[in-house]
């Protein structure tokens, strides 16, 4: 897959006129804890398209997804 490809499955979705209106309700496990949370930005179709990815694939949440990512990058970065 090209770095930019999943914005055509964008394009082709929001023509079709299935465009989310509003966000949908935050991560239940990430709203009563009290670890202070931070803004990230990203572009939104990357964001849905991933979304949509692991949607499909029954993985867990991209919250999650996210933060494994950015562990692994961690401990790879510390390595000797």
């Amino acid at each position: 897959m090209g770095r930019f490809d999943y914005l055509k499955k964008a394009d082709r979705a929001a023509k079709k006129g299935n465009v989310l209106k509003s966000a949908p309700a935050p991560d239940e496990s990430r709203t009563g804890g009290t670890e202070r949370l931070e803004a990230v930005y990203l572009r939104k179709e990357t964001v849905r398209a991933v979304w949509r990815q692991v949607r499909d694939d029954g993985g867990e949440s991209v919250s999650e997804l996210v933060e494994d990512l950015l562990l692994a990058w961690l401990r790879e970065r510390q390595r000797p």
